[in-house]
């Protein structure tokens, strides 16, 4: 006699929810994202929530300026999470500038700090990327920094502030 067992992958690996992570929770939500990005003023609909059973923050952001054939300029879709084992966030970015985001290679990180989410986007051997999001509690918002790093040499790219949606 010959029995045949099916397990749904989740039955086995049994997922491991980590802990949650208190300073992506502030994400979460609806929000503005209003600033200076390549230096063009611009306002971003930000919406952010944890999917894949809290294992993943997902932050979509959509530029309310449009192209000419009526679709957003910019659209990305992040996804970020809080590593428990390396004590460290990894991020991958995905946007409509390129769609290399799934071969590049390029996952940013970042080690725990409060309030502060400094992640580094290693682009090439002398190409960085720095993106910093820092959380105010007393104002209940967000400061996104992003600054290119040619050789050393830093350039602002963004400086903007994120504002939660009444």
């Amino acid at each position: 006699m010959l029995v045949v067992t099916i397990a749904a992958p989740g039955s086995v690996f049994p997922q491991q929810q980590p802990p949650a992570d208190t300073l992506l929770n502030h994400f979460t939500g609806k929000w503005t994202l209003r600033g200076v990005i390549d230096g063009k003023n611009i306002q971003h609909d930000i919406t952010a929530s944890w999917v894949l059973g809290h294992q993943y923050l997902e932050l979509k952001e959509t530029s309310t300026e449009k192209q000419p054939n009526g679709l957003p300029e910019y659209e990305a879709v992040v996804f970020i999470c809080y590593n428990t084992r390396t004590n460290r966030y990894d991020c991958l970015w995905l946007d409509n500038t390129s769609n290399a985001g799934l071969s590049n290679g390029v996952i940013a990180h970042a080690a725990f700090q409060p309030n502060t989410i400094a992640l580094l986007f290693n682009m090439s051997d002398k190409t960085l990327f720095h993106t910093t999001f820092t959380f105010s509690p007393s104002e209940n918002r967000w400061h996104w920094k992003m600054e290119s790093d040619e050789g050393g040499r830093l350039q602002t790219f963004a400086d903007a502030q994120m504002f939660q949606k009444q």
